[in-house]
């Protein structure tokens, strides 16, 4: 079976990651949207007009789900996506939920990108699961921008983290969400700035029994059967991207399995 995987960069790996390496007998085809980026700073009209042309590049590519890994674009978008096609569609949100339970303290920070900071979903999310914790909602509009970048940017990130995270400190934070999926790709470099007191949550592992979840409801016989050759099969990695092919040596470098890349492409929406 081949799932279809989104970012508007590297950030959505992270999520192909889990998914390749809980379920290695799935093909994956990757979509990162570079040419668009970032998305943070895009309008929600725009974000929701790119969001239908992804769509269709993954009907063309025939494949039987398509996973939104991208915080903004499923605040944004997803329900226009859902709209305009058939296939099963799965979203990444931040995983409140999680932290909430997770914080000794009460104190709990969610690091998003300024769409999702600002979006009515999150704060429906924090108001419903928070309690009586205190929430200090974060947002950096470079820092996804810049992990898509790197190696060349690497002490840029370094000291955003370190700036956002001293900021955390002096709240006196205890758990932290992740709520972009760039940000996974640089976790070492958070939990060196916050020290290991500071609980760290990221969605993948979620994301990932969603799809499988979905996978059996819409496609139960052929579900079934991918799965159960799951361990036999090692599934193929296609990397696409929306810009110029040097970008493709920095998807690489993000890919845990580089030996299951079976194709670089440059499309175009």
């Amino acid at each position: 079976m081949k799932i279809g995987v989104m970012d508007s960069g590297a950030g959505g790996l992270t999520i192909l990651n889990a998914i390749h390496q809980k379920y290695p007998g799935l093909d994956l085809v990757y979509l990162a949207d570079d040419a668009f980026a970032p998305y943070g700073s895009k309008s929600i009209t725009q974000l929701q007009d790119r969001l239908v042309k992804v769509g269709r590049f993954f009907e063309r590519e025939s494949v039987y789900a398509i996973v939104v890994a991208c915080n903004t674009a499923t605040v944004a978008a997803i329900d226009t996506l859902r709209a305009s096609t058939t296939l099963p569609i799965i979203g990444v949100e931040p995983a409140v939920k999680p932290a909430f339970r997770l914080s000794k303290k009460r104190r709990v920070a969610v690091l998003a990108t300024p769409v999702t900071a600002q979006s009515p979903r999150l704060n429906q999310l924090i108001e419903l699961w928070k309690a009586d914790s205190h929430v200090a909602i974060m947002s950096s509009s470079t820092l996804a921008f810049d992990i898509d970048a790197w190696p060349e940017t690497e002490e840029k990130v370094k000291l955003t983290i370190q700036q956002l995270s001293d900021n955390m400190l002096a709240q006196n934070i205890d758990t932290l969400v992740l709520a972009c999926t760039h940000y996974p790709l640089v976790k070492k470099l958070f939990e060196k700035a916050l020290g290991k007191e500071c609980e760290i949550i990221e969605p993948s592992e979620g994301v990932t029994a969603q799809l499988i979840r979905r996978l059996l409801e819409s496609y139960p016989i052929e579900s079934q059967h991918a799965l159960a050759a799951n361990q036999s099969n090692t599934g193929r990695i296609d990397l696409c991207c929306t810009k110029e092919t040097h970008c493709m040596q920095r998807l690489t470098q993000w890919v845990d399995d580089s030996d299951a890349i079976s194709l670089n492409r440059v499309i175009s929406l």
